[in-house]
Order: C-alpha cells, then structure tokens, then sequence
C-alpha cells in the first residue's frame, strides 16, 4: 500500500478529501465511477466535485494511478488509513488538548457514550501498553 515516497509529509486532507479518502480505502483498487457511486450511497455530491478531489489527492500523493488492461486506470490507495488517523490524532492532540492524551481521553469519556464493553476493552489495552513499558 506504500511507496518509496510513503514517508514525506503530505498535506492535510480537508474534510472531504478525507470522506473520498474514507471511500477509496474501503474500495481498495477502484475506478473513480465506482468512487462516485460508492460515494452517492452516503451523501449528494456532483460527479465532477469528485473527480476534482481524487485529482487533489493524487496531487497531495494520497492515491496514485494503476493502469488497467485497456483504456483507463484504477486509484490505488498509497498511504495507510491507520497512518492518516495517527497524522490526524497528533494534530488534535497538539492544537486542542496541549499534547495531553490524558486530558483528550477524559473529554472522550466525559462527553461520549462510551459502553462498558468499550471501558473493559479500553482497559485492557491501557494494561497491555503498561507491560509492554510504555
């Protein structure tokens, strides 16, 4: 899914590049109609908002071209969903909670519908992270 330009810092994606981003990485190797349809089912956009933020983030670096057998290609994801999530987390733990997960997690619990399950699980990580040494 990565490539040699996979560590180079890209630009943050806006909101909707990041709900087509969202689609592609659910996709895997898509063609932009099948973005486009895909995309439909969620929310009304024109076909050519689309087609102009697939062409944003191939610039950014976040998709990249596949040539198919025939005329045409297919968009292929080139950086992880779970690296844009650790992008994005640091970003909001350095601008919104002062780089405390401390406080970001008791604003998350304060202010979410968090079930016991999730609690128990969430446990359970914070107890494998400790004996890890973390």
């Amino acid at each position: 899914m990565t490539d040699k330009n996979s560590r180079k810092e890209r630009p943050a994606l806006s909101p909707l590049e990041l709900a087509v981003m969202d689609v592609v990485w659910n996709l895997g190797d898509c063609t932009s109609a099948e973005v486009i349809a895909e995309f439909g089912k969620k929310r009304s956009l024109a076909p050519t908002t689309i087609r102009t933020v697939l062409a944003n983030l191939r610039g950014k670096g976040y998709i990249r071209p596949i040539p198919t057998i025939g005329r045409g290609y297919k968009l292929r994801p080139s950086v992880a969903r779970e690296a844009v999530a650790r992008r994005s987390l640091r970003q909001l733990l350095s601008s919104l909670f002062k780089n405390s997960p401390q406080q970001a997690i008791a604003y998350m619990l304060d202010d979410a519908d968090v079930s016991d399950e999730e609690l128990d699980e969430i446990r359970r990580m914070i107890d494998q992270r400790k004996k890890k040494g973390g």
